[in-house]
């Protein structure tokens, strides 16, 4: 995803947002239910679950039939991360 792409995304951070694919890696765990959330707030979601669930078969869809995966996720929170935690 290229800087422009990554800005349009950011642009868009209050669009609503479904996040699908997040999935447990412990035993006994149950895959988080994701409600509709803003699309900034979803990548936020992933990227802390990120350390306790298996993201990568992440998607959050937006917009007009948009959609994100996990290495776009993981690019736009190592760009715009800093200014996310500060909204």
């Amino acid at each position: 995803m290229d800087k422009p792409a990554m800005a349009s995304v950011f642009r868009l951070r209050h669009a609503p947002a479904t996040v699908s694919g997040v999935r447990s890696v412990g035993q006994g765990q149950a895959d988080p239910v994701i409600s509709r959330r803003p699309l900034g707030e979803a990548i936020r979601f992933v990227i802390d679950a990120h350390p306790h669930y298996d993201i990568s078969a992440v998607s959050i869809a937006y917009g007009d039939g948009s959609a994100l995966g996990s290495r776009e996720v993981k690019a736009l929170w190592a760009e715009y991360g800093r200014r996310w935690m500060e909204e």
